[in-house]
């Protein structure tokens, strides 16, 4: 991408890959001559990054304070720019990669790290709750749960932890699972143990919720309130590696 140096100002072609389109933007004070802006964004965030591209000197700036200027934008992990003189100058931008939402008001990444921005778009993803300062806690929780869930074909629609600091969550084909305080690894094995023999009996799409708070049992409620509680497994299957 050229610039035709003009006076005044001079206006770069940024060459844009990831979104199908070319921008222009007018960079003051800037003897740039071509710009080019890579990343998988699309036009809302290109958007954003024009805004910001437009109210720098980008010529006079040092790659380090390019780099921390638009990492600053709410949607962006990182970014890299390199120099090429004399006069061109290369930026790749690195969206954040959110994994849930949290508290129906953000998204929360693999980090733990919570953005509060208009600028992602999550689509299907897990819902996560907590109160403030649970952030790390819940991601933590979520990614080994979900791995114990995933290894028997599901996965974490929602998952809470209150202020008292009792756990639940919800799957993918909306049964609820209570969990509580403590021994959620070994409660939830019995909540998966459970499920198999549910699901072996052709009983487990009549499943509304299952209460694994119990020492060496799960009490299983049915749809139309038709609950029964399952006999008490031995511990070692309770306790049965996954």
């Amino acid at each position: 991408m050229i610039i035709r140096p003009s006076t005044g100002s001079v206006s770069a072609m940024l060459l844009v890959v990831g979104v199908l389109a070319f921008a222009t933007v007018s960079i003051d004070r800037s003897n740039v001559e071509r710009m080019s802006i890579v990343g998988n964004f699309d036009e809302r965030q290109l958007g954003s990054i024009k805004a910001l591209l437009s109210e720098v000197d980008i010529a006079s700036s040092e790659v380090e304070q390019l780099k921390q200027t638009l990492s600053e934008l709410d949607w962006v992990h990182h970014a890299n720019v390199r120099k090429n003189w004399p006069q061109a100058i290369e930026v790749e931008v690195f969206p954040e990669s959110v994994i849930a939402y949290w508290n129906d008001n953000g998204f929360i990444n693999r980090e733990g790290r919570v953005l509060y921005t208009e600028m992602l778009v999550g689509g299907d993803l897990p819902h996560l709750y907590g109160p403030a300062g649970s952030e790390l806690d819940v991601m933590e929780q979520f990614q080994q749960l979900s791995q114990m869930l995933n290894n028997y074909g599901h996965e974490i629609k929602v998952l809470t932890v209150t202020e008292r600091g009792s756990w639940s969550l919800e799957t993918e084909s909306g049964v609820q699972v209570l969990l509580g305080k403590e021994d959620l690894k070994a409660r939830m094995r019995r909540f998966l143990t459970v499920s198999v023999r549910l699901a072996e009996r052709g009983d487990a799409r009549f499943v509304e919720r299952m209460d694994a708070r119990y020492i060496n049992g799960v009490a299983v409620h049915f749809e139309k309130n038709n609950q029964i509680k399952l006999a008490e497994f031995n511990k070692n299957v309770g306790e049965r590696s996954l």
